[in-house]
C-alpha cells in the first residue's frame, strides 16, 4: 500500500537557489519516492528558499508543521537532517512534534534511524556535527573575506549605481570600476540637490523619469528610495566599507511594523564603527559637495512637513523640553499658537517624573527672533564662542607625533616578541598574554589619533568659518528689513540648532560647524 508523503527541501541562500540545487534535493526525493512506494502530491511540496537552516521559523516549515496534524500526509521526505534544520535542538522539537501527531520523517541520503535510544543518539551525533559544520564554514567564509579585503583583493560584488564590479577572475579583478554613463548620472543627481536649483527628491525623481536617463540597476523606473539611497552613499567620495553591516536573527518570526504577516528574513545592523575595513574606490565625487547632500538630508529630515499643513509654525522641531529631552509640538487653539510637551499623563514614560512644559507662541517666538537679530547684527558674539571652544581643544602640537612615534614601538615590540617564540625561549600562553596588552595600547592610539585628527578639522572648519561669518551676516541684515515668516524660519534654522525650554528660562543652542556639519561655511548655506 502507498504511503502518502509530503517532501521538504530548503537552501540557505540565492546563489544556491539560483545554481538549482532545491531542484536537485525535489528531484532525488522524487526517485525514492517512486523506488519506495511512497505517493507524492504537489500540493504537499513545502520548499523554503533562500532561508538559512539555523532559522526556526520559516515560511514552508511552518505550513508543513501546520499541515501535519491534519492527517494529510503519513511520511515527511527529506534529503538529510541537515536540510531540515541545522541545530540539532530545533531537529529533535520538530521530528517530536511530527512523531506525536503519527506522521515520520525519513531522510533518503542515510539508512532508516530506529526508533530507539541508539537511533537517536545517531540523530543527535549527526545534529551536532551539522552545526558544527555550519559554523566552521561561516567562520571560514568570514576570514577568508576579510582577510583579502584587507589586502585589498576583494570588494563587495554588487557594485552601487555608478560603478560597475570586475570579477576577481579577470586581470586586475575584484575591484569596483567606474560606469562613465551611470556616473554622469550620479553626479547629476547631486548637482541637482545641492546646486543652486536645490530640486527636491520628488522633482529629482520626476526630471529623470522625464529625460529618460539610464535606468537604474534591478529597478523598472525611476524611485524616491532609489535616488536618496544614491545620495547617502558614502562610496562616491572613494572610500567603500567592508563589514560595515551584519544580520540580526532577533526580529526574524516577530509582526512586521508595516504591513501584514511575520518577518521572514534576518535585518542588518550597523556594526561598530571599529570593525569596518576601509577600502580605497575611484572617486566620483568630491566630499564636500557629498558632506552638502548630507547637510540637507540632515535638516529635511528634521523639520519635515509630514501631516502639518495647516498651519506655520516659526520654531517646529526646534524646541526641547529641559526635563525628559522631547520635541514641543505645536498647536493652534482660538488662533493662538502653543508648543507643548507630550511626555506626560499617558505618554509619559517611567523613568521621567511628572511634568507640563507649555509655551506660548506669543511669547517665545519674538524672543528667538530678537537673540538671532542681535546675532547677526554682532556676529562676534558667536565667533568669541567659536573660538573659546576651539582653544579649550586644542592639544598638545607635538602629541600626535609622540603618539605615531609609540605605534612604531609598539609594531617593533611585537616583532621582537615573534622572534623571541620562534627561538622557542617564549611559551605561546606568554605571547599571546603580552599581545593583547599591545593590542589594547594599540588601539587607544588609534583612537586617540582619529580623535585629534577630527579636532584639527573642526578647527581648521571654524577658522575658515569665522573669516567669513561677518560678510555673511551683513548680507542677511541687508535682506531682513521686512521680512515674510519662511525667510525668518529659514534663518534661524540656519543658525539655531535648538532651543531648550525650561519653567522660568530658554536656552538657545545655536550652530557649531564640525567636520560633519558645516551648513553655514560659503558653498553649504
Amino acid at each position: 500500500m502507498k504511503r502518502i508523503a509530503a517532501l521538504y527541501a530548503r537552501v540557505s541562500t540565492l546563489q544556491q537557489e539560483q545554481e538549482a540545487t532545491i531542484d536537485s534535493q525535489v528531484a532525488a526525493i522524487e526517485v525514492y519516492a517512486q523506488a519506495n512506494d511512497c505517493c507524492l502530491s504537489k500540493d504537499y511540496y513545502f520548499l523554503d528558499q533562500a532561508v538559512s537552516g539555523a532559522q526556526f521559523d520559516r515560511p514552508a516549515l511552518n505550513r508543513l508543521r501546520d499541515l501535519a496534524p491534519e492527517g494529510l500526509f503519513d511520511v515527511v521526505l527529506c534529503l538529510s537532517p541537515d536540510r531540515l534544520a541545522r541545530q540539532y535542538a530545533h531537529q529533535w522539537v520538530l521530528l517530536n512534534e511530527l512523531q506525536q501527531v503519527g506522521v515520520k520523517v525519513i531522510f533518503i541520503n542515510q539508512p532508516p534511524i530506529e526508533n530507539n535510544p541508539q537511533g537517536q543518539l545517531l540523530l543527535g551525533i549527526q545534529g551536532l556535527f551539522s552545526e558544527y559544520e555550519r559554523a566552521m564554514i561561516t567562520e571560514r567564509l568570514r576570514r577568508g573575506k576579510l582577510y583579502k579585503v584587507r589586502q585589498g583583493q576583494l570588494i563587495n560584488p554588487v557594485a552601487p549605481y555608478g560603478y560597475r564590479y570586475i570579477p576577481v577572475s579577470e586581470p586586475g579583478g575584484g575591484r569596483w570600476e567606474i560606469d562613465p554613463i551611470e556616473a554622469e548620472v550620479v553626479g547629476q543627481i547631486f548637482d541637482w540637490y545641492t546646486g543652486d536649483k536645490h530640486l527636491t527628491i520628488w522633482e529629482i525623481v520626476a526630471k529623470l523619469t522625464d529625460l529618460g536617463q539610464l535606468m537604474p540597476p534591478r529597478g523598472a523606473q525611476w524611485r524616491f528610495s532609489t535616488v536618496e539611497s544614491i545620495l547617502r552613499r558614502a562610496d562616491y567620495t572613494g572610500q567603500a566599507y567592508y563589514n560595515r553591516t551584519q544580520a540580526n536573527h532577533d526580529l526574524v518570526g516577530q509582526p512586521r511594523k508595516r504591513g501584514r504577516g511575520k518577518k521572514l528574513f534576518p535585518v542588518r545592523v550597523v556594526r561598530p564603527k571599529d570593525e569596518w575595513i576601509a577600502v580605497s574606490v575611484p572617486a566620483i565625487l568630491k566630499t564636500e559637495t557629498w558632506q552638502r547632500a548630507q547637510e540637507r538630508l540632515k535638516m529635511n529630515q528634521k523639520f519635515a512637513s509630514r501631516n502639518n499643513q495647516k498651519h506655520f509654525y516659526l520654531l517646529r522641531s526646534l524646541l526641547v523640553c529641559n526635563v525628559c529631552g522631547r520635541t514641543l509640538v505645536g498647536r493652534t487653539m482660538n488662533g493662538r499658537i502653543f508648543y507643548h510637551c507630550t511626555d506626560n499623563k499617558q505618554d509619559r514614560r517611567l523613568d521621567v517624573a511628572r511634568h507640563t512644559c507649555t509655551i506660548s507662541g506669543e511669547v517665545i517666538e519674538p524672543l528667538v527672533w530678537q537673540a538671532v537679530i542681535q546675532l547677526i547684527q554682532n556676529p562676534r558674539l558667536i565667533e568669541d564662542a567659536w573660538q573659546s571652544q576651539s582653544e579649550t581643544q586644542i592639544m598638545d602640537p607635538d602629541e600626535v607625533e609622540r603618539l605615531q612615534v609609540r605605534l612604531k614601538t609598539l609594531e617593533r615590540q611585537w616583532q621582537r616578541l615573534l622572534d623571541i617564540y620562534q627561538e622557542e625561549k617564549l611559551d605561546k600562553s606568554e605571547l599571546i598574554h603580552r599581545k593583547k596588552h599591545l593590542d589594547q595600547e594599540q588601539k587607544q592610539i588609534e583612537q586617540r589619533l582619529l580623535k585629534l585628527s577630527r579636532l584639527e578639522s573642526q578647527v581648521q572648519i571654524k577658522t575658515k568659518m569665522m573669516g567669513d561669518f561677518s560678510t555673511f551676516c551683513r548680507q542677511i541684515d541687508a535682506g531682513l528689513t521686512n521680512p515674510t515668516p519662511e525667510l525668518k524660519q529659514e534663518v534661524i534654522r540656519l543658525l539655531i540648532d535648538h532651543i531648550v525650554v525650561g519653567i522660568d528660562e530658554i536656552v538657545i543652542k545655536h550652530i557649531v560647524p564640525t567636520d560633519d556639519d558645516c551648513r553655514l561655511l560659503p558653498g553649504h548655506r
